[in-house]
């Protein structure tokens, strides 16, 4: 009777340790997949316009206006963060200068322009720039081309 009991809890035990280390190597898997995903994120984190696209340089176009036949913008986003922008009403007169500071959005993607009559956002691409609302969305519609910017120099 000693030797079938000693057998059976050789044999328990055995089957314990063997499931012990069956949750292990599954917990250990769910880990290791975990530090994937966080790697993944990283890589794709670390790719957005501020670092690849060649974005200083100065762009330019014409914004819809109410009262007038359009808005020529030139503006010149520098390295340094600061910018400089000519404003010309046409058909109204001479332009209008600012200089300031842009910050980048947390996307990476668009600028936020700091004027002294608060903010313009700007999405950037390769070659272009796109002027946003307010919200920072794209501003569509049949207007939609006049926010458009190219980028010149």
């Amino acid at each position: 009777m000693k030797k079938h009991l000693i057998g059976l809890f050789v044999i328990a035990a055995t089957f314990s340790a063997c499931k012990n280390q069956t949750q292990k190597n599954e917990s250990s898997s769910k880990d290791s997949s975990a530090v994937t995903v966080k790697q993944d994120s990283v890589s794709y984190d670390e790719h957005y316009t501020k670092n690849s696209v060649d974005w200083a340089g100065t762009y330019e176009g014409t914004l819809p206006c109410a009262d007038c036949t359009g808005i020529h913008v030139i503006l010149t986003l520098n390295m340094d963060g600061t910018y400089e922008k000519s404003e010309e009403y046409l058909e109204k007169g001479k332009p209008f200068q600012e200089k300031g500071t842009f910050t980048w959005t947390l996307d990476g993607g668009s600028i936020i322009l700091k004027e002294k009559d608060g903010e313009s956002k700007y999405k950037i691409g390769e070659g272009m720039m796109k002027k946003l609302d307010i919200e920072g969305k794209e501003i569509k519609g049949e207007l939609e081309e006049f926010y458009n910017f190219k980028k010149i120099k």
